[in-house]
C-alpha cells in the first residue's frame, strides 16, 4: 500500500511559506549585520558592497538556471538543493579565515537561494487557478516579510549579548530545521506537476494550437512585451534591495546614530511591505492595477513623489525630520514591494498555460537582482562621493526609468493578457 498522498493546496501554501520564510532569513542576515560589521571595522564599504553584489549577481544568474530547470525537473529537487546549500554557506560565513573569502561564499549562497522561488511558483501555479495563485502569493510573500521583521528585531538583541557571527549560525539552524521538515514532507506527500490536459481543464481552454513544450519562451516574451518589463524590474530591484540593504548605514551616517539603533529601525520596512502587498492584492482586482505594467507605472510615479521631500529633509538631524525620512523611505520600499508582487508573483502565472511559469519567474527574478547587484555597490559609491541627499536624488531618476519602461510594455502586454483570458 502506498504511504504517499497528494498534498492539499493549503498544505502546499504552508510548506512554500516556510521555505520562503527561511530563504529571507538566510539571505538578508548579511544586510542586517552590515552596519555592525562596518562599525566594528570587520569590513569596509568596498568589501561589504562586493559581498552583497556577489550574492545578487549569482542570485540573478541562478534564477535563469533554476527558472529553466524548474519547468523541466521535479521542483522538490531544486528546493532541497537550495536549502542545504544555503545552510552550509551561512555556517561558513563566520569561520572563513579572511573577509575576502566571504565574497565567494555569499555568492554561492545567492545561487542556492535562486533555487527556491521558481519551483515555488511552479508548485503553486500547477495546483491553483490564477485567482487562488495570487492569494497564495500574498501568504507566501508575507511569510518572507515576517521573517525580515524577526531578523531585524533579533539582530540588535544578538549584537547586545553576542556578536554578528551568531546571526549567521542562527540562520544555519533555522535552515537545517526547514530541511528536516521538508524532507519529512517529501516522504508523506507528492508534489508532481499535473498532466497538461488536466491543467487545461482547470485553467480554461488553451489559447494556442501549440503544445506548451513547443512554445519558444523568447518569442513568447517578445510577443507579450515582457522584455520591456525586464528593464522596469531592474529599476525596481535597484530601489527595493538597495534601500533595504543600505538604510541602516544611511541612518547611522546621515543622522549620526549607533549601529544597533540603525539596524532596529530597518524592522519597519517589512511591516510596510506586508501592508503594501496586502493592499496591492486587493487592488489587483481593479481595472487600474489588473494590468501589471500599468499598476507598476503608477507605483513608480508614487515613489518619485515620495523621494522628493526625502532628498531635502535628509540634510537635517532633528528627530521629527529623521522620523519623516524613515517613513518616506519605508513607503518607497513598500511601492517597490508592490511592484515586485505584480511583476514577480502575478506576471509569471500568465505564462502557466504555456508551461513557462517557472521560466518567466526565473527571468523576472534575475532582472530584480541585476538591479540589486548594481545598487549594492552603486549606492555605497554614490553616498561616499556625493552624500546621501544626492543618493536619494538618484533614486528619483531610477524610478522614472522604471515608470517609462512599464508604460512602453503596456500595449503589448495588455493584448497578451486579453488574448489569454
Amino acid at each position: 500500500m502506498k504511504t504517499e498522498r497528494r498534498a492539499s493546496s493549503g498544505y502546499l501554501v504552508a510548506l512554500c511559506s516556510l521555505i520562503y520564510f527561511v530563504s529571507y532569513f538566510a539571505r538578508k542576515d548579511f544586510a542586517a549585520v552590515l552596519a555592525a560589521m562596518l562599525s566594528d571595522g570587520i569590513i569596509d564599504k568596498s568589501i561589504g558592497g562586493f559581498i552583497g553584489m556577489g550574492l545578487f549577481i549569482c542570485y540573478g544568474v541562478g534564477q535563469l538556471v533554476s527558472g529553466y530547470l524548474g519547468d523541466r525537473i521535479r521542483p522538490t529537487i531544486l528546493l532541497m538543493s537550495g536549502l542545504v546549500t544555503t545552510a552550509v554557506c551561512n555556517f561558513l560565513m563566520p569561520i572563513v579565515p579572511t573577509t575576502g573569502l566571504m565574497i565567494p561564499v555569499w555568492a554561492l549562497n545567492g545561487f542556492a537561494q535562486a533555487m527556491l522561488w521558481p519551483p515555488i511558483v511552479r508548485i503553486l501555479s500547477d495546483n491553483l487557478d490564477h485567482e487562488r495563485f495570487v492569494m497564495s502569493n500574498l501568504i507566501v510573500t508575507s511569510a518572507a516579510h515576517v521573517s525580515t521583521i524577526l531578523l531585524y528585531v533579533y539582530v540588535p538583541i544578538c549584537l547586545q549579548f553576542a556578536d554578528w557571527k551568531t546571526v549567521f549560525f542562527t540562520a544555519t539552524i533555522v535552515s537545517s530545521v526547514a530541511i528536516v521538515i521538508f524532507a519529512i514532507s517529501l516522504m508523506l506527500v507528492t508534489m508532481d506537476k499535473k498532466p497538461a490536459a488536466k491543467k487545461q481543464e482547470t485553467a480554461g481552454a488553451q489559447t494556442t494550437d501549440e503544445k506548451p513544450s513547443d512554445v519558444n519562451f523568447l518569442a513568447l516574451f517578445a510577443k507579450s512585451g515582457v522584455f520591456m518589463v525586464f528593464f522596469a524590474i531592474i529599476m525596481m530591484g535597484f530601489l527595493r534591495d538597495g534601500i533595504e540593504s543600505w538604510l541602516p548605514t544611511l541612518y547611522s551616517e546621515a543622522f549620526d546614530r549607533g549601529a544597533g539603533e540603525s539596524i532596529l529601525v530597518s524592522a519597519i520596512l517589512p511591516i510596510f511591505s506586508i501592508l503594501s502587498i496586502t493592499v496591492i492584492t486587493a487592488l489587483h482586482k481593479t481595472r487600474l492595477f489588473s494590468n501589471e505594467t500599468r499598476g507598476a507605472a503608477v507605483l513608480f510615479a508614487l515613489a518619485i513623489v515620495l523621494c522628493i521631500p526625502m532628498a531635502i529633509l535628509i540634510n537635517f538631524e532633528q528627530s521629527a525630520l529623521r522620523l519623516i525620512c524613515l517613513i518616506l523611505a519605508a513607503f518607497v520600499c513598500a511601492c517597490m514591494h508592490a511592484i515586485n508582487f505584480l511583476y514577480i508573483s502575478c506576471l509569471p502565472s500568465r505564462f502557466a498555460k504555456f508551461g513557462k511559469a517557472a521560466t518567466a519567474s526565473g527571468f523576472c527574478n534575475a532582472c530584480t537582482y541585476v538591479g540589486a547587484a548594481i545598487s549594492m555597490y552603486g549606492i555605497g559609491a554614490i553616498s561616499d562621493l556625493m552624500g546621501w541627499s544626492i543618493t536619494v536624488v538618484s533614486w528619483i531618476a531610477v524610478a522614472a526609468i522604471g515608470a517609462l519602461f512599464s508604460l512602453l510594455a503596456f500595449g503589448k502586454y495588455r493584448g497578451f493578457v486579453q488574448k489569454g483570458e
